[in-house]
């Protein structure tokens, strides 16, 4: 990198398909320097412009330069945190001598982290205390936005001018963004969507129909708001694009990760033999984890969710799970 003179003031960090297609977006307007963890990635951005791996077909912008050494982004103005969350506290810490407290933090990944239980911006906090935190959050799959096909998502901010200039440098012909205040709400559904998507999986991949589907989405709905009431989130962010929004695409869409998870595992599949044939591991696997153990903590009622930890780490039968939840005891809906 030494050679390069660039003033950087935009970064992403995690060169997934996301933090790729993010890259692609903001360079309409700015400059990035990607931070991308294998060689690989990089020299196929900085040379091709594309990234075979995660985001195959995409011609990327010029004014995109990816590095493997994660301090080249100490510099910049605005980090945008793209790499999964389990990995996000690792990224953050080799940053923490390097960064000023003026550098805008913006939380594009989803999840809760496994042994903290953290979200996001909860992490982010937790290494940078002073630092100000936007949330991106919403029904966003990385392949569409990148080629340019219409969507939607909220920006999410305690501070209103954050808010503001992170939705100005992501906004695009066809990127929409809305503003929100409740950086908890706007987290929560995004981390539990990855489950309930696995969840809608299994249902698909059985083939029980589309009645089926639709229950597992709302009665997941259900549970993403008794967890979100736990944290103190607004109910109106729930029902917007980075709530329901997002759970619906993730349940209802091959291209979700965890959705085509939840079809293996009804194809008979082991979540070992799933992972191995994978690069990058589906979100929920992790999250399913991290919110069984909050469960217990907070004292909460998920039964969907228990039932797909059963699934994947007691390697209980599906077909026997669904019936039991069939056939718990009547309650109000």
């Amino acid at each position: 990198m030494s050679k390069d003179k660039t003033i950087y003031k935009i970064g992403v960090i995690g060169g997934g398909a996301w933090g790729t297609a993010l890259a692609n977006i903001v360079a309409k307007k700015e400059k990035v320097i990607l931070w991308a963890k294998e060689k690989s990635v990089c020299d196929n951005i900085n040379k091709l412009s594309e990234n075979k791996r995660y985001l195959p077909k995409i011609k990327l912008s010029k004014k995109i330069k990816c590095t493997t050494s994660i301090l080249d982004v100490a510099e910049c103005e605005i980090l945008f945190l793209v790499s999964p969350v389990q990995y996000l506290s690792t990224n953050l810490l080799k940053l923490k001598k390097n960064i000023e407290t003026k550098t805008i933090f913006v939380c594009c990944s989803k999840g809760i982290e496994m042994n903290s239980l953290k979200l996001p911006s909860e992490i982010v906090t937790s290494v940078f205390p002073k630092s100000k935190i936007a949330i991106i959050s919403g029904p966003n799959f990385a392949a569409e936005i990148a080629k340019g096909l219409p969507a939607a998502t909220v920006v999410a901010s305690k501070n209103e001018q954050v808010a503001n200039r992170i939705a100005q440098l992501i906004k695009s012909p066809t990127l929409r963004p809305y503003l929100s205040d409740d950086i908890i709400g706007s987290q929560i559904a995004g981390a539990l969507k990855n489950i309930y998507a696995i969840a809608s999986g299994i249902v698909f991949g059985k083939k029980y129909g589309e009645n089926a589907v639709a229950s597992i989405i709302s009665r997941s709905f259900a549970e993403i708001k008794i967890v979100a009431q736990s944290m103190n989130a607004k109910k109106s962010t729930l029902a917007g694009l980075s709530g329901m929004g997002d759970l619906f695409l993730t349940c209802s869409s091959k291209e979700s990760r965890n959705f085509s998870l939840g079809i293996d595992l009804a194809k008979g599949k082991t979540l070992n033999q799933i992972i191995e044939k994978k690069f990058s591991v589906a979100e929920g696997v992790f999250t399913v984890r991290a919110l069984k153990k909050l469960s217990i903590e907070k004292k909460l009622d998920l039964p969907l969710n228990d039932a797909i930890y059963k699934v994947l780490y007691r390697k209980k039968n599906i077909d026997i799970t669904i019936q039991e939840l069939l056939n718990r005891p009547i309650t109000k809906e």
